[in-house]
């Protein structure tokens, strides 16, 4: 939910539409999709849409979609290059639910919910199978800090290309609320070692738009 879409980015949705009980929308446009560090769109420009449902009760379910590219996979061979790949996938969809409340007078939230990763068209045996996968997330809140996990578990992937998901992600935000425009927001995003998925441990920096309706 960034946009970049991110975890942190549906907790903070939940957290905003939990009191309103009601059907919402927004459109978002960035210079760059990251997911997890790792561009999705090669280096290029991203709108992406969501409409989703807040319950009073902080019960929250939704879908977000976002164009993609995925000509290159990353490094899976090891020569230091990004391999291309014969992928007819264009878009992104994800469904996602959960329940996010605050604990208290505390100041501190919580988060939890399952999202789907769809990627209609993707998959085959030069992608190690189909791309689709699901995560349960959880995630906490103080104020303005947010944090939150993830785990796989629903994948279906039915082959092994060898690469080397493992890797640290951190980044950065900082927005602006510009009223009836929307909001504008300045992000940093890096990984901490070069990797089968990303050949890229360089800082990345991109600017996004959202607006909600």
């Amino acid at each position: 939910m960034n946009y970049s879409k991110s975890l942190l980015a549906i907790a903070l949705l939940a957290a905003t539409g939990a009191a309103q009980a009601e059907l919402g929308a927004s459109l978002g446009v960035a210079s760059n999709y990251y997911f997890r560090g790792i561009s999705q769109t090669g280096d290029s420009a991203a709108v992406s849409g969501a409409v989703d449902y807040s319950g009073d009760s902080g019960l929250y379910a939704g879908t977000w979609a976002s164009n993609i590219d995925f000509s290159s996979s990353g490094d899976t061979n090891g020569d230091g290059d990004a391999d291309p790949v014969d992928s007819k996938a264009d878009v992104e969809i994800d469904f996602y639910a959960g329940f996010g409340n605050d604990i208290g007078d505390s100041g501190l939230s919580y988060d939890l919910g399952a999202i789907y990763y769809y990627y209609p068209g993707a998959g085959g045996d030069d992608q190690g199978g189909d791309l689709d996968y699901g995560e349960l997330y959880a995630g906490l809140g103080w104020g303005p800090l947010n944090g939150s996990v993830a785990w796989t578990v629903w994948a279906e992937q039915d082959g092994d290309n060898g690469a080397d998901f493992n890797y640290v992600h951190w980044g950065i935000g900082i927005s602006k609320d510009a009223g009836d425009f929307g909001s504008v927001s300045f992000n940093y995003e890096q990984v901490d070692d070069k990797n089968d998925v990303n050949p890229d441990d360089n800082p990345n920096f991109w600017v996004g738009w959202a607006k909600d309706f």
